[in-house]
């Protein structure tokens, strides 16, 4: 497999042309890729971005967040965004130019737009489009990529079934495919100034191509009732709003 960067110039808040870019920076992007795009950009293009010096940070938080966990010892809270925990809601500052950059508001139609366009554009069927984040975890310095929205691609490998080197059936193991492209991503586009909010994957093994139609949602995401890490969150559990 191959992770291929891809610089582009500097998109302006509060809103630029995305795909103007992608058009000029993609013309190497071949059958059976799959591009992944730093939801900054993505943010900029689609005018996700509320002046600084207007807005409250605290506000724009509490409305983009599905849920809230407070934290004082830290200048923001621990929030839910797009089924994933994110510092702030994934509200950003860096690279902002006196803007507070949003996440994209609805990832996936984002994500299908973004590839609807490559595939009329460089004339492609199989495509994956992933828009990406970075998030911290516990018990780890630093950052990683996660997938907040795709299109094109299944985002898990199911192996339930199957038997193991010594015979034994699989019960619930499975891959997720589409956070692990999203991480590697992250580690070449970077969280300064490199100017590389793209990444192509390419060669990725047993990796299927759905319709472009079809939300694969449900195959990563998990019920709160199902999710055996809930017990970290089951306090703030009834304020769970599951519109991300």
């Amino acid at each position: 497999m191959q992770l291929l960067p891809v610089q582009t110039r500097i998109l302006t808040p509060p809103q630029d042309d995305l795909l103007g870019v992608l058009e000029k920076v993609l013309v190497e992007v071949k059958e059976n890729d799959v591009v992944l795009i730093s939801s900054k950009v993505v943010a900029i293009h689609e005018g996700a971005c509320v002046s600084g010096s207007t807005a409250d940070k605290a506000s724009l938080i509490q409305k983009a967040a599905s849920c809230i966990i407070p934290r004082t010892y830290w200048p923001t809270p621990l929030t839910v965004a797009h089924h994933t925990f994110l510092g702030g809601a994934g509200i950003d500052e860096s690279n902002g130019d006196g803007y507070f950059i949003l996440l994209p508001e609805h990832p996936f139609a984002s994500a299908k737009a973004i590839r609807q366009f490559l595939c009329t554009t460089f004339g492609l069927q199989n495509l994956g489009v992933v828009i990406t984040d970075s998030h911290s975890q516990p018990f780890r310095y630093g950052a990683t990529g996660v997938a907040i929205g795709w299109w094109g691609i299944e985002p898990v490998i199911d192996h339930r079934g199957q038997a193991d080197l010594f015979g034994r059936s699989m019960k619930i193991e499975r891959s997720n495919v589409v956070d692990g492209l999203a991480a590697g991503a992250t580690v070449e586009m970077g969280e300064v100034n490199e100017c590389t909010p793209i990444v192509i994957a390419r060669d990725v093994p047993r990796l299927t191509y759905t319709d472009a139609h079809t939300n694969t949602r449900d195959q990563l995401f998990i019920p709160y009732a199902d999710d055996t890490f809930r017990v970290l969150y089951e306090p703030w559990l009834s304020q769970f709003d599951d519109r991300n």
